[in-house]
Order: structure tokens, then sequence, then C-alpha cells
């Protein structure tokens, strides 16, 4: 790769993910991320530590993202972000979350490849699959694309998430980002985006300025999907529940958003086809014994507070609430 040459860089807002970091940095390196910009906020978790680590060892780039203003994790992060001026023109800005696992299907399963497959690409959406809890009850330190592998059907019309998408894009045609979609463009029409969908088409022109799902004219799979364990076992919901929405202030979860994401339809293993790689990155980065130590100290303190949670009458009603309906995978 030439000085010349895009990169591919990524932006994430965290918080209480420590668990499932060392997987999911794995997963972005194995697929071609460049760097990897990940922001922290009131963790006790032990994430920000672990990707202090990780940070010293030149894996990702670290930010404290923690503020005495009630104001939004996301939004602190995103604007940081942009003042930072970390990508160059030519390079590919990826808003990415920590429950979110790009999977390219195309070429060497790559970021790179995905470009070179759509080479007049200069703004790619990626659309969701959500993947359910698959019966899984309790939390356990595997990878989580080993352990939720049923995910709804492509062709789903509701719920309106299923068919949410992140879009990535060249630095030099927006100003602003966004959750899903960048914000301001610096070209004045939809054709100068060069957007396309994760089958290669061109987007609608209406996705200029507004909106932040695919619809039966937009969506696209052939190419990439993101596949999307926003609930993981029911364990580790309970803490997803008390922690809140990862861009939102004091918004609680319970059996609403469960049900909603809860898509167990069909089997999806495609993403498997990086996991001899993912795994090679993934015991690299354990091979560090203070890596070591702070991933299972985090996975520790998540056991920790599953089993306080447990206790709480709220959390065994809506364990029970939960696991109702089908048998439960356990280890």
């Amino acid at each position: 790769m030439t000085d010349q040459d895009p990169r591919f860089i990524s932006i994430t807002p965290m918080k209480n993910e420590g668990p499932f970091v060392l997987e999911w940095v794995a997963h972005n390196r194995a697929i071609g991320v460049d760097q990897i910009v990940v922001m922290t906020n009131d963790c006790t978790d032990g994430t920000d530590a672990l990707l202090g680590r990780l940070d010293e060892r030149g894996i990702v780039t670290h930010v404290d993202n923690n503020s005495r203003r009630r104001t939004s994790p996301q939004k602190r992060a995103y604007n940081a972000f942009m003042r930072m001026d970390i990508a160059r023109p030519q390079d590919w800005v990826i808003v990415i979350d920590a429950d979110e696992h790009i999977n390219v299907k195309t070429g060497d399963n790559t970021l790179r490849a995905l470009t070179q497959a759509i080479p007049e690409a200069r703004t790619i959406s990626m659309t969701w699959r959500l993947f359910g809890n698959a019966g899984v009850e309790r939390y356990e330190d595997r990878f989580l694309s080993d352990q939720f592998r049923q995910a709804a059907p492509e062709r789903i019309f509701r719920p309106p998430q299923a068919w949410g998408f992140k879009t990535m894009f060249q630095r030099e045609l927006w100003d602003a980002l966004g959750v899903h979609r960048p914000k301001r463009p610096t070209v004045e029409t939809m054709e100068e985006c060069h957007w396309y969908n994760g089958s290669g088409k061109r987007m609608p022109d209406r996705y200029y300025d507004k909106s932040w799902r695919s619809a039966r004219d937009s969506v696209g799979y052939d190419l990439v999907q993101l596949n999307h364990y926003a609930l993981k076992s029911c364990e580790s919901y309970l803490v997803k529940k008390m922690r809140g929405r990862a861009h939102h202030l004091g918004e609680s979860l319970g059996m609403e958003y469960w049900n909603m994401m809860n898509q167990n339809a069909e089997t999806n293993t495609s993403i498997d086809v990086i996991l001899d790689r993912k795994r090679t990155i993934y015991y690299e980065m354990l091979s560090d014994p203070e890596t070591a130590r702070l991933h299972h100290k985090s996975c520790d303190l998540h056991r920790q507070h599953i089993a306080q949670l447990r206790e709480q009458p709220e959390m065994r009603e809506l364990m029970q609430q939960m696991t109702s309906g089908f048998e439960v995978s356990q280890p």
C-alpha cells in the first residue's frame, strides 16, 4: 500500500463492552481496518484499561471520552474524531458499534476487496442482519460469531430496525458523522456521492439528506452485510439493560426491545470465512500477559455483575420472560 492509497479508519463510542473487546478488535483487523479509534466513557468493567493496553501496543487508538457535562457520549466522540483530523480526504471512515461485525462476502473478505468490487463507490451502506440470542441463557467467554448463528431473514420488513444500516464513506465527501450515515455533504448532488448498497447497486436519491435504513428498493446483501449482535446471551442482556442504550442517556431496555431484536429465523454462518484469520489475531493479542489479565478481569467483572443482577426480583422476572417459550442453551 502506498501513501496515496486510501486507508480504512473506524470510529466507535464505547462503554462497558470489556468481555467482547478482543474479538471485536480481532474481527476489525481481520477485515482490514487500518486504524481502530475507540472513545470510551464511564466504564466500570475495565473496558478503558483494556483498550489503553491495546493502544500502548499500537493495536488501537484509545481516547478518553469522559465528561462532567450531561451530554451525549456519541456526539462527543464523533465531534472529537472530526477534530482529530485523523482521516485524509481519500480515506474511508466507518462509524461502527461494539456489537456490530462487518461481514464482507467478496474477494478476500476485506474492506479493500469490497471497494474493489464496487470501483465507482465512494459511499457504501451495509444493512444489518439482526442476530438473535439463539436460546443461549448463560454468558460464556467465547466468540459471539460462534455462539449466535441464528439471524433474521434477508427479506424482512418489520421491525424497522431489521434493515437499519451503517455507512462507510470517503472523508472528503462528508463533513459530519451520524450513527447510521454521514451528514453535511460537501458535494451538491446524490450522484456525486457515488453511494451504493451492499449489493453494489446505486442508492436512491432520497438518501442524500435523510433516512437511516434500507428499503425494498435499496436493500442488498450480496457483497456485504452487517452482523448485529444486539442481545447476546440472556445474562449479558441483563447487564446491557442496566447500562442502557450505548448512544442515549438514561434509556432503559426491557422485553419490548428483546422481542424486537431477537430474530432467529435462519442459520447464517457466512462470517466464518474469516474465522481462522480472526483467531490468529485474537490469540496474538492474548499472548501479551497484561492484555490477557485485563481481558479475564473484565470477564470476571461481567460474571459478578450478572450474579448480582440475578438476585434482584425485577431481573429474575426478566430472565423468566426471556427464557420462556424456548429451550435455552447452556454450557
